[in-house]
This record gives C-alpha cells, sequence and structure tokens, in this order.
C-alpha cells in the first residue's frame, strides 16, 4: 500500500474507473471525485437488512420416534434494492442444533449395522427468494449428524452444535424477502428432544454498477 512518503509526482497521471483523471492528494475543500489508486475503487450503495420475527424450530416426538418432513420458517429478512442498478446480495444465517436421543441395542434392532448403534439425525435448510409473489430456492444445504459406539446394551447423547451458512444472490432491483427453512428429512433412534434454536438471518447489498 502507498503512503504519503512515498508520494511519487508521476502518480499524478494515473487514471481512475471511468477514465477520470485524479491526484494523488486533492486541493483543500476539493471534493474527491474518484480514487486514490485503481485498485481503490468508490465506495458503493450499500444496505445492510436484519431478520424480523425469528422463530425457533421444536420437533415433535411420537412414542420417542420423530415423525419425518416437519418443516420450520425459522427467521425472515426484508432486502429493498429498488434504488440500486445491479444488486448484490449477501445473506448470512446462523443458528444452534440441538437434541438429546437413546440407542438401544435389543430394543431397535434394525439400527444395529455390524455390531454398531447408531444415533442420527438429517436436516435440510433451505434459504427462499420471494420477489413479487414468486418464490425461488436460491441455495440450500444439508446437516447430517452420526454417532456410533460399538458393543454397548445402551447409548445416550446430548448434543449442541452452532449451524452457519452465507450465500450471494445477484437479483434484479426490487423488494424480496428472503426465509430461511428448516425441514426434518431422516433420524434414528429414540429422541426425548430435537430443535434448531437461536435462528438469525441477515443481508448485506451492494449495487456494483459504476453508474445506472
Amino acid at each position: 500500500m502507498r503512503t504519503d512518503s512515498e508520494y511519487r509526482p508521476e502518480w499524478d497521471t494515473e487514471i481512475c474507473p471511468e477514465d477520470r483523471p485524479c491526484r494523488r492528494k486533492p486541493e483543500k475543500n476539493e471534493e474527491r471525485e474518484c480514487c486514490e489508486f485503481k485498485k481503490h475503487p468508490m465506495p458503493k450503495k450499500i444496505l445492510l437488512e436484519c431478520g424480523f420475527n425469528p422463530q425457533d424450530a421444536f420437533f415433535e416426538t411420537e412414542h420417542g420416534y420423530m415423525r419425518p418432513h416437519q418443516s420450520f420458517i425459522l427467521d425472515r429478512v426484508t432486502v429493498d434494492t429498488s434504488c440500486f442498478c445491479k444488486p448484490l446480495v449477501k445473506l448470512e444465517f446462523s443458528s444452534l442444533i440441538v437434541f438429546e436421543a437413546i440407542a438401544f441395542e435389543l430394543s431397535v434392532p434394525r439400527q444395529k449395522v455390524d455390531g454398531e448403534e447408531k444415533i442420527e439425525v438429517e436436516l435440510l435448510f433451505e434459504l427462499i427468494r420471494n420477489c413479487d409473489c414468486n418464490e425461488e430456492i436460491v441455495q440450500n444445504w444439508k446437516f447430517k449428524k452420526e454417532i456410533e459406539v460399538r458393543s454397548v446394551d445402551k447409548l445416550e447423547v446430548e448434543i449442541s452444535e452452532p449451524f452457519t451458512v452465507t450465500a450471494c444472490d445477484r437479483v434484479c432491483p426490487d423488494c424480496c424477502v428472503y426465509k430461511m427453512k428448516v425441514t426434518l428429512k431422516e433420524t434414528r433412534g429414540i429422541f426425548k428432544d430435537l430443535r434448531v434454536i437461536k435462528p438469525n438471518l441477515s443481508a448485506l447489498a451492494q449495487d456494483t454498477a459504476s453508474r445506472c
């Protein structure tokens, strides 16, 4: 990085983006029109939005077994890029997956494979965009946790594990709502509890166009 002490007069001839000449040091009270160096572009319009109405997901059990295909909307965030020319949206989601489960070697023989007991959780997270009432899946992620222990009569576990993902989305200028959906795909074992808690969805949008 160049510093003031390293300044050389020939730098005054450098050309900024859009072929606009600029000087290394602007005159006093002169408004800087472009960047100092070609690799340092002018700041662009940015929006930062946080999610609203986050909801924890509590999955229901029937006699200790999880009902499959349960779904919950964890969080939503509204991003209005109507004032942008070429928006780029980065979304970040974080949560905590918590579960308690038990596996018995004799009572659940179908879970026994080569002398192993298995407790398994598989969740599907989907980032959904809704613009003008048209929904589309931007990206999805699978969370899968397997725990195997050999030669035991009973296996009981309590797990608390963070789950964080990010995604980038190029969209047309519009007002859109992003939401994170979680669906239970598969479990093995007898469950006391399965939750996705502390969901947080946020968005950072930038106008990537230098001019409209």
